[in-house]
């Protein structure tokens, strides 16, 4: 007999840090950043797509899409089935406009996000919090970050409580330890940006 399983919570045993050295974090040049598009390959990812230069506008869109797709998953009788059908939409309309710009449920709408501040988004995870195989052992979007820009990110990190650090070659990574940790993030950072919460970034500057 065929068994189904359905959506259950998960936690991520990854403490919540904050330690980011703004000397730490490395600049993605120009020509880096040109190669990149052409090899697809980018600080480590193989599968590297170039997701610059989003609007706020684009991170509502983002976090009503993901947002929609997570109720059905965690609706769905059968979460295999439904994951991997959401991932053949994916697949099927990449070269068109992919289904959540082909990033993992979970961590769409913060990589979005990351964009629309200004930094650039390298790679990310959900590490099965929906369903399927994942590498990554907790959620994250890691990302190249202008030191200008680090300030604010702290901010928002600590305001949606998830993790903010920068590894070994300066790419700076934020993560969490739920499946919704990331999207909180991205709906904090849209309030926070779109004059819907206390403070708009935009304003501030």
């Amino acid at each position: 007999m065929e068994t189904r399983m359905r959506w259950a919570p998960r936690s991520f045993p990854r403490e919540i840090r904050r330690e980011l050295k703004i000397g730490d974090l490395a600049d993605a040049s120009m020509e880096e950043l040109e190669q990149a598009e052409e090899d697809g390959s980018l600080a480590g990812n193989r599968s590297y797509r170039d997701l610059r230069g989003f609007s706020w506008e684009g991170v509502r869109a983002a976090l009503d899409a993901e947002i929609s797709v997570i109720k059905r998953l965690k609706a769905a009788e059968d979460l295999e089935a439904e994951i991997s059908a959401f991932e053949d939409l994916q697949a099927t309309s990449f070269e068109d406009e992919p289904a959540l710009w082909g990033l993992d449920v979970g961590v769409a709408a913060a990589t979005i996000a990351l964009s629309a501040y200004g930094a650039t988004p390298v790679s990310s995870c959900n590490a099965g919090a929906f369903g399927g195989e994942h590498q990554a052992r907790y959620p994250y979007a890691a990302f190249f970050l202008p030191k200008e820009l680090a300030p604010e990110i702290v901010l928002c990190a600590a305001a949606s409580d998830v993790g903010l650090v920068c590894d070994e070659n300066g790419v700076a990574q934020i993560y969490g330890r739920g499946e919704m940790d990331l999207v909180r993030f991205a709906e904090t950072a849209w309030k926070r940006n779109s004059g819907h919460g206390p403070r708009s970034f935009s304003e501030s500057r």
